[in-house]
């Protein structure tokens, strides 16, 4: 699949987005997203520590590796896996009728309940994920209008990705105690 580079250049800013958002507070509050990744109850005990040490570096990495055409393959075939895997257990776990546990995404600022729209919101993102790691970007080199226009349609997709959270009760909420 031959991508157009503004296309690619809007997926890659928009994952890295989320993603830099996501690793940056995952990373502030340590101890709150291991006892996420527990809650689970998807991985060996033994796994849960080093899960929670990692994940946010992982994220953190391929939010960086996006910004380089380089190395943006890999890291979007990074975040595509990582999106699966974070769409399975969730899957898994309203399998399981466990809807109120924290979806564990913006830990430490926001909290999310698992639910099937959010499945989902994974999943449309893996599908991007998977599009920049398996597509040909042209060669068409760009200019000035194309950034602008890549920069616009990351904020739109940002704006809609928000939407999407507050029509489908993801809405953060905050959590008792937090600063308002």
């Amino acid at each position: 699949m031959n991508l157009d580079p503004v296309l690619a250049l809007t997926g890659a800013l928009t994952l890295a987005g989320i993603f830099v958002s996501a690793g940056v507070t995952k990373l502030r509050a340590r101890e709150a997203f291991s006892a996420v990744i527990e809650n689970y109850r998807v991985l060996p005990d033994g796994l849960v520590p080093v899960t929670a040490r990692a994940l946010p570096v992982i994220e953190l990495a391929a939010a960086i590796g996006l910004a380089f055409p380089a190395t943006r393959s890999l890291a979007s075939g990074v975040i595509a896996l990582m999106l699966i895997a974070f769409a399975l257990a969730m899957a898994i776990n309203l399998q399981r009728g466990r809807h109120d546990i924290d979806c564990g995404c913006f830990i430490g600022l926001l909290r999310q309940k698992l639910s099937w729209p959010l499945v989902a919101r994974n999943i449309a993102l893996a599908i991007i994920a998977f599009a920049l790691a398996a597509g040909t970007v042209s060669a068409r080199s760009l200019g000035v209008l194309d950034m602008l226009t890549s920069v616009a349609g990351t904020g739109a997709i940002l704006l809609v990705y928000a939407s999407y959270g507050r029509l489908f009760g993801l809405a953060p909420r905050i959590q008792k105690g937090a600063a308002a």
